[in-house]
């Protein structure tokens, strides 16, 4: 099988020493039969992040869900194993992804991301991206991934793979509208199982809050995965609303796939897996509760950078008195997204914080040219007050809107926090 040929390629790619053959700007390219790898030559050696373009091959009427799968576990081997269940993303537009982590020969984890792209020939072939745990190098890196991948291929990297279109799961059955988008679903599944604060699982029901965050390498930032574990022995996967606002009967009917059960194991605790009925290591650690009113005093910040998603930081400044202060940043093109080959390039830059939003946007590449720049006085909505307690934060801002959320500590030493399924650190 063509999966095998891709394998025995990595393996050989890994095992004998490489020659770069040519070299795109800031990366070191080497070639073993039909697989491109590329390494940043400024990459410190302490660090880790390749990326590695196989040859494209042909479907032969193979699924596509299910060739991606079958591929990436081939690939994923001479790696080393992976400390998650594979999960396949489909994004709107049909096409394929895939994140993990796992622990390399040397003992370290790192984080692996798979592609699954379709060349204009109907060929397909996977992109494997390998990053240490470092949302610093992401940032660096992970937007240079259009070149690479323009390089490999010419100007032939448009398309995304397309034949394979997501299903619809049964939690989005119960009064939540069929002819939604996945976005416009899960917000009104998150909409409806939030009740008043303070009407929903109380303090006394639960024996942990527990929180696992990791590096995305596709995304090029933190995932977040917070769980609630009950004293009755239950489990809430997933959750991103304060527990005193889950309303856990709504919440069954709309999310079955998010409950199951947990239970002590030793030194760490273990998860069931409903899927296949099996008991797992439960990855992560417990959550910080916060003092009641506890006010903190410094700038935290999330950041990133990627393909998908351009480059990106995000801040908020608490400050003793109560008061908050928020900036948002973000730079993207549509060459991030495979665009600008045969058409002109669009960068859109954007700023909001508490001078107000601004933006730009600029286009160029052939006959074409210009740009169009925006502002708005609307400082306000990046200011206010907030309050912490327990799992939950108040946030008021000085234009009015006010709303409750996920909040706590995953650091003894509370020098950084999660926010809804965000983790903020404090900068350095």
């Amino acid at each position: 099988m063509k999966t095998i040929r891709i394998t025995l390629s990595i393996i050989i790619l890994l095992a004998i020493p490489q020659t770069t053959f040519s070299q795109v700007e800031g990366w070191n390219k080497t070639k073993q039969v039909d697989n491109l790898l590329y390494i940043p030559i400024d990459l410190k050696s302490s660090k880790t992040y390749r990326v590695l373009i196989p040859a494209p091959e042909k479907l032969k009427g193979q699924n596509v869900k299910s060739w991606f799968l079958t591929s990436i576990k081939e690939m994923q081997k001479p790696l080393g194993a992976p400390l998650r269940q594979w999960n396949i993303t489909i994004n709107n537009q049909g096409g394929l992804s895939s994140i993990n982590i796992f622990k390399n020969k040397d003992g370290e984890i790192l984080s692996v991301g798979y592609l699954g792209l379709e060349y204009p020939n109907k060929q397909t072939y996977i992109v494997q991206i390998v990053s240490s745990l470092d949302a610093t190098i992401l940032k660096k890196y992970g937007n240079q991934i259009p070149a690479l991948l323009k390089d490999a291929r010419g100007n032939d990297t448009s398309g995304i793979i397309a034949s394979t279109k997501p299903t619809q799961h049964n939690e989005t059955q119960n009064n939540v509208n069929k002819n939604l988008t996945g976005k416009e679903k899960r917000l009104a599944i998150e909409s409806a199982i939030r009740t008043l604060p303070g009407k929903g699982v109380k303090a006394s029901e639960i024996a942990m809050i527990w929180v696992d965050s990791y590096i995305n390498v596709l995304w090029g930032g933190l995932d977040v995965d917070t769980a609630i574990l009950f004293k009755d022995g239950s489990a809430y996967l997933a959750c991103k609303i304060p527990p005193g606002e889950l309303n856990v009967a709504k919440s069954k009917s709309l999310q079955p796939r998010k409950w199951t059960k947990w239970r002590k194991f030793g030194e760490g605790y273990q998860i069931f897996n409903n899927k296949k009925g099996v008991w797992k290591e439960l990855d992560g650690t417990r959550a910080i509760r916060a003092t009641s009113a506890e006010k903190l005093k410094a700038k935290f910040i999330t950041a990133g950078g990627s393909k998908m998603k351009g480059s990106w930081k995000n801040s908020i400044i608490f400050m003793a008195d109560g008061r908050f202060e928020m900036t948002d940043f973000s730079m993207n093109n549509n060459e991030m997204m495979g665009g600008g080959e045969t058409g002109p390039s669009v960068s859109v830059v954007h700023k909001s914080d508490k001078g107000g939003t601004s933006g730009s946007t600029v286009i160029s590449g052939g006959n074409i040219g210009g740009g169009a720049n925006f502002e708005k006085k609307d400082g306000s909505k990046n200011t206010g007050t907030y309050h912490i307690n327990g799992y939950t934060i108040i946030l008021k801002h000085d234009n009015g809107y006010e709303h409750t959320e996920l909040f706590f500590f995953d650091k003894e030493n509370k020098k950084s926090f999660i926010l809804k399924d965000e983790r903020f650190w404090i900068s350095k």
